[in-house]
Order: structure tokens, then sequence, then C-alpha cells
């Protein structure tokens, strides 16, 4: 890898736009150069509705990103979610011999294995309109041999691989990469965006023992399931922060900006600690007069709402996991886990640890301290995914990794980065 080279990570979100331009410094750290940010628009639940909008919108984080960092966005590389994301585990297989001796396992024999899953997926009835934005490898087996991390150069008649495919919508994908080269720009890499959250927010012996993330944004509540150090489930809620705010502004009779402000000013997810008595000021719309609300009343209407984020993901996850093994516990992250008492209330539901995830900036050199926050652990994240694609022996080897394949990526990633 070589210094000087750019790397560009873009969160394309429903409330906000997130631009982040790195360089590689001389010490092979990634230096923040540039930061900006826009109000999205033309954007819902991840997926483009008014690609010129939102184009504009991407236009304008990029623009502010590039005065700040004094260059050009290059290497772009966005993060994606939505209702039309979908993900399963599936089982590859093939033959590497048909002798009575077993062959060594090749490169091209790890390919082919991945390429035998990502097929078995692509010819199920409904995925014809899916595109495979990520194939991950959890782990191997040989023969009767199972949990297998990197099967090269070992020997078997039969190699099977089980591996996380995540898709996405044709069409929404298309769209989404569309407004980026309408600013003038060619997208490198999508990721989804709670994989990428989870390079900024969880560490090593989180992904082994077993983690729980919860992204809470704008427009969707993105999950991810790690175990053994690497990730087991994903998925997408269509519920986020918008929805509190769309039930505040009806609640209160205020516009949704004034509702945005209450609920990140003096929101709380747990309207009981909240006293009886007091008091907020709620602007009118229109002119009208402004009125007085318990805030209790605000806390009540943000906890049914969050409640419903946060219990229809516990369904989800207990439908499709053994939760026992989630010995690490949640971590919440995204805009919306800002909110008082979100940590609480999330232990409540799941009956399990959680706390909020501030996106770790220690592998990052510059001016981060805007990033220390929660909102940002995407755009951060995704620079890191896209920094470990890029083959760096110093940032691999370094201190103790913080993203969720560590041990995945040490031992196998020079051989087939393109199916992470």
């Amino acid at each position: 890898m070589k210094n000087g080279q750019i790397i560009t990570a873009i969160d394309i979100g429903t409330t906000k736009i997130c631009v982040i331009i790195a360089i590689i410094n001389s010490e092979g750290k990634l230096e923040v150069r540039g930061i900006g940010t826009s109000k999205s628009s033309g954007l819902l639940n991840g997926v483009a509705i008014d690609i010129m909008k939102a184009s504009r919108a991407i236009n304008e984080a990029i623009s502010e990103a590039e005065t700040n960092a004094e260059v050009k966005a290059k290497n772009i590389h966005i993060g994606i979610a939505g209702e039309h994301i979908r993900s399963q585990n599936t089982l590859g297989r093939i033959s590497l011999t048909s002798g009575d001796n077993p062959s060594e396992i090749t490169r091209e024999d790890i390919e082919n294995v991945i390429n035998n899953a990502k097929n078995n997926v692509k010819i199920q009835q409904g995925n014809e309109k899916l595109d495979i934005i990520h194939a991950i490898p959890q782990y191997y087996s040989i023969d009767d041999q199972e949990g297998i991390i990197n099967p090269l150069k070992m020997s078997g008649f039969n190699l099977s691989a089980y591996i996380h495919i995540v898709m996405a919508d044709m069409n929404s994908i298309r769209n989404i990469t569309k407004c980026v080269e309408i600013c003038g720009y060619k997208v490198e890499d999508l990721f989804l965006e709670p994989i990428a959250s989870s390079y900024a927010v969880l560490n090593e012996v989180e992904t082994e023992l077993g983690s729980i993330i919860i992204d809470i944004g704008g427009g969707t509540t993105d999950i991810a399931v790690f175990y053994k150090g690497s990730i087991r489930y994903s998925a997408v809620l269509p519920l986020g922060g918008t929805n509190i705010t769309q039930d505040l502004a009806i609640g209160l009779h205020t516009t949704p900006q004034n509702a945005e402000d209450i609920k990140t000013d003096v929101g709380n997810t747990i309207s009981e600690s909240v006293p009886e008595d007091d008091m907020i000021e709620v602007l009118g719309i229109a002119g009208r007069e402004a009125s007085e609300k318990k805030l209790r009343y605000v806390s009540e209407i943000i906890e049914a709402r969050m409640r419903e984020i946060l219990e229809s993901a516990y369904e989800l996850l207990n439908e499709n996991n053994n939760l026992k093994m989630i010995t690490a516990g949640i971590t919440l992250t995204g805009g919306a886990s800002l909110l008082k008492n979100l940590d609480y209330l999330a232990e409540e539901i799941f009956n399990m640890s959680a706390k909020i995830g501030y996106p770790d900036l220690s592998k990052l050199s510059g001016s981060t301290e805007r990033l220390s926050s929660p909102r940002f652990a995407t755009s951060v994240g995704i620079l890191y995914q896209a920094y470990a694609n890029l083959e760096d022996e110093t940032f691999i080897s370094s201190k103790p990794r913080k993203d969720p394949f560590s041990n995945f990526f040490q031992k196998i990633i020079d051989y087939f980065k393109e199916y992470i």
C-alpha cells in the first residue's frame, strides 16, 4: 500500500449524509483530512426515491469534506441499508479429488467453494433480482473435520464452507451508486452498514465471545450478530429515529424540526425516570401559540416507539439465533442510541448487558474530535473496512484489531479479500 493513498467513506442515511476523507500517512496510519455532513434528501429508509435530490445532498457533504481536506475525494466506499437487504447463512461444498488419495487445498479450491455457496443462493427462488454484496466465510470443514479457519494447503477429499451471504436489490444498489456518479465520482465498493459499524465499535473479544450490534439510524435499524470471530446473522428493520420524531410531532402538535430538537435535547427512553411535574415548552405550528407539555408525556411517546424497535429486534434475533451464546452483550449505536437510558431499556428487553457504541478512533490521526459520537460509527467503520481490504500488513499486525473479523483477516486476508 502506498503512502498518500486516499480513502473516502460515505454514510448515506435517511436523515444525514456523512463523508470522511482520509489519507494513509508515512506511518501507515489513516489520517483524517476532511469531514463533511449534510441533511439527507431524496432518500427513504436507505432507498433513493429522488436521485437528483439525493445527489445534491451527497455532493454537498463531499464538497465540504474536500474543502476541509484540500484534496479530491477518491477511492469511495459507501454503506447501504434498507428493507431490500436480505441475508442468510449457506453452505458451499466441492469435491477435491476423484481418486483414492486426498488432495492439497489451493487458493482456487477456496474460491470455488465460496462461489459454490454464492451460486446456491443465487438460484433460490426470489433471489433473481438481488446482487450479492458480501460473501463472508465463517469457517470451513474438510471431510469430517469442522471449525477450520484457513484450509489452505490442508488435505482432504471434500471441502465445505459456511458462508454468510448478504444480498441487496439490484435497482436499489444501482440507484444509490448513480447518486454518487452524478456527483462525478466512482464507487469502489459497498458495505452493509451494521457490518461497517462493527469495525468501529466492537473489539476482538466481543466478536469472539458473542455480541449483538443494533445500529439505530434515521430510517432503519440494522442488526448483526457476531460469534467466534465471524458474523452469524444480519437483518434490517424498517424503523428508526425518524419514526420517533414523527410520533412526537403528532403527539405534541408541533413541527418535525421542533420534535427532533425535543427528542435530541431532552429525550428519555424510560418515562418512569422523569419527574411528574417537569414541564417543557412546545412550539406551535405555523405561528400558533406555544404550549406546555409534561416532560414525562414526551418520554412516554419516545419509550413506546423505542420499545417497539427493540422488541422487534429481539423477536428477530430470538427466532433466528441462540441468544444464550451472546456473552458480550449488546452494543447500541447510531444517532438514536444517544437517547437517555436506551442502554437500560435494552438490558430490560434483552435481559443482557448493553452499552452505547462510540467509535474507536485510536487507529486514526488528524482532526478526529468531531467523529467521537455514535452518529459517526458507520462512516468510521466504512473507513476501517475499506482500509482493512487494502493489504496493509502494518495495520493488520498492529495493536489488537477492533474489527469483527480480526482472526479471519490475519490468517487469510491475502487470499480472498474480494469476498469480504
